[in-house]
């Protein structure tokens, strides 16, 4: 999945960079099945991650455990397989990283949150800390032993160099369009005060970075988010993002950025469009925020004590 695999790569990186031994579990299956599935599709169908989880513990088992051997789980999102095996047998150090759970207001796994939550519920005990992307976050799942560490730096601040990119949207929306990702009545409001949102279906990260990049305003209208990387996305390519009052986004955006209510939207949008504000005010005001700068270093910290 999208962070999933950025962090499969970037968290040992980030590790190895400051000095620590790592041991990737299923990194050559990871390889293989990545050229299998493609690089133009982004998921894995649930066969093949069901496939590399049971090629994981296999790996895992034949590992010769340490007393100060430290176990990392970069993405904790949905409980599988490998928590089965983790419980009977793990190192005294165990730590996770956090997405989201079933907890998703009208995820497709939402339906299924009286079952499924306890469940997560009950897997994050096996962690000494489950680390989390925000306060929204850890104030929603309420884990005994979570801990804020906000968002990792993006993998890469120019993802396509140092070109300017001509601006042929004013508005574009790259949200999945369900119930959960995309409000239609704001966006059909907008649209009738603004004109046409354009809606890309990216098929590579490349596409979908330069369709952020030709555009002037991403819209965001999400009932409910994982992450808020799209404000990221938005940023490192000179997009500038509109995001609602709500959820982990005040914790990410400028005050100026957020809206309450559609009218309140449109007065942004019409400000930024006439006005020209400038993407140079943002990029500080997100990326170099001491939480980001700061992130695997407060990790590791997290994990040290």
């Amino acid at each position: 999945m999208r962070y999933a695999e950025w962090w499969f790569w970037k968290f040992p990186q980030e590790f190895r960079n400051r000095g620590i031994e790592v041991k990737v579990l299923g990194e050559r299956a990871a390889n293989e099945m990545g050229s299998r599935r493609g690089l133009e599709v982004w998921f894995s169908d649930i066969n093949m991650s069901i496939e590399f989880e049971c090629e994981q513990i296999k790996e895992y088992r034949l590992l010769d455990i340490r007393d100060d051997d430290v176990l990392f789980h970069a993405d904790l999102s949905f409980p599988g397989l490998f928590h089965n095996v983790l419980f009977h047998r793990r190192p005294k150090k165990c730590f996770a990283f956090c997405h989201a759970t079933s907890l998703n207001y009208l995820d497709y796994f939402s339906k299924d949150q009286k079952i499924k939550f306890p469940i997560e519920q009950a897997t994050a005990q096996i962690y000494n800390k489950v680390f989390v992307g925000s306060e929204y976050h850890r104030r929603k799942l309420d884990f005994e032993n979570a801990v804020v560490t906000y968002l990792p730096p993006p993998p890469f601040l120019s993802p396509l160099g140092t070109q300017e990119i001509d601006k042929e949207y004013d508005l574009i929306s790259v949200s999945r369009p369900t119930e959960q990702k995309v409000d239609k009545g704001i966006e059909d409001e907008v649209e009738q005060c603004f004109g046409p949102i354009y809606r890309p279906r990216s098929h590579t990260w490349p596409e979908y970075f330069f369709n952020l990049a030709k555009s002037k305003i991403l819209l965001i209208s999400a009932w409910e988010e994982t992450f808020g990387y799209q404000i990221i996305d938005a940023v490192i390519n000179g997009c500038i993002p509109l995001a609602p009052n709500r959820l982990c986004y005040p914790e990410i955006l400028p005050k100026a950025y957020l809206y309450d209510n559609i009218n309140h939207l449109c007065d942004k949008v019409y400000t930024i469009l006439n006005n020209q504000i400038p993407m140079a005010s943002l990029v500080p005001d997100i990326l170099c925020k001491e939480q980001i700068i700061n992130f695997y270093d407060k990790i590791l910290t997290e994990m040290c004590e």
